[in-house]
């Protein structure tokens, strides 16, 4: 298995997560795209060492390098009332998780530089193994909601990277093998450009109608619109700025696209800012959102 945890200094885009108002049909229309996805599990937060719900339970389609989550509301609580106000602008995505070895250390750097941080968290989710349940464990560093228009954006460090990355999931019908990407709709992509350069720690350049920001593994793009629609027949659904799609490497596009095609799901042949050849493909309402897909 490929190590998942960044080396000091470095910064990973660990996971994205689409906001969703029912699990079973956002999980049927993920596996459906060739995705395996893990169980569900509620997510809890440890406060004075007694486990709190968070309001939240996932289910993940767990890659070689990063993951995709499907995230939903279990309860009355403050995390799952800001899911549910990101869900009423649109279903999809809405959270970028980004990994470092010291999410402290990150939550500090984000106060120095202007962000308004909360508490750091420490998330607990039941994982079923064979010695019973254990916790997977995270912390968690989160800046005040809103902060992003694009959604929830936050630093992660990994304490049970096993209990995460298991084998048995690591494989899927599609061949997808890597989160490489993500990419940000805005009508002025200099803005959500310099926010994300000072929230990530790295700088934004621009190449003709795509600025981006590279971490050590993976990417973080942003275009207009119209370039979006022009270059991959993507079209935002929510209010801009807004996440619109996923970057995802595969083993090849051939058995992607026979996958796809068996599940009646129908994608475009387009080319990335790089000229490397691609899928895009609409997700399912169930899902929201869009996914790029490029062998890799």
């Amino acid at each position: 298995m490929t190590n998942q945890l960044p080396p000091p200094g470095a910064v990973f885009l660990d996971h994205v997560a689409h906001f969703v108002p029912e699990m079973d049909p956002a999980a049927t229309a993920l596996e459906r795209c060739g995705f395996r996805l893990t169980p569900f599990t509620a997510q809890t937060n440890r406060v004075n060492e007694e486990a709190v719900p968070a309001g939240t339970g996932n289910r993940c389609a767990m890659l070689r390098q990063g993951y995709v989550e499907i995230l939903t509301a279990t309860a009355e609580t403050e995390l799952a009332r800001q899911l549910r106000e990101r869900i009423a602008d649109h279903v999809g995505l809405h959270l970028a998780a980004f990994s470092s070895a010291d999410a402290a250390a990150e939550h500090r750097r984000l106060a120095e530089t202007g962000f308004a941080t909360l508490p750091i968290v420490d998330m607990r989710r039941p994982v079923a193994t064979d010695r019973g349940s254990e916790d997977a464990r995270f912390t968690i560093a989160r800046i005040a909601h809103g902060s992003m228009p694009e959604g929830r954006v936050q630093f992660l460090t990994h304490h049970t990277e096993p209990l995460v990355w298991r084998d048995g999931f690591l494989d899927h019908p599609n061949g997808a093998r890597a989160l490489t990407g993500l990419w940000i709709a805005a009508d002025n992509p200099a803005e959500p450009a310099a926010r994300f350069a000072r929230f990530i720690g790295r700088p934004a350049t621009q190449a003709g109608e795509v600025t981006t920001i590279a971490i050590e593994r993976g990417t973080v793009h942003i275009a207009r619109p119209r370039y979006l629609r022009d270059a991959f027949g993507i079209t935002p659904a929510g209010t801009l700025p807004c996440f619109v799609a996923a970057q995802i490497a595969v083993a090849d596009l051939a058995i992607l696209e026979n996958c796809l095609r068996d599940a009646g799901l129908s994608g475009r042949r387009v080319r990335l800012a790089s000229r490397d050849e691609a899928v895009a493909l609409d997700l399912p309402a169930a899902l929201g959102g869009a996914m790029l897909f490029h062998q890799g």
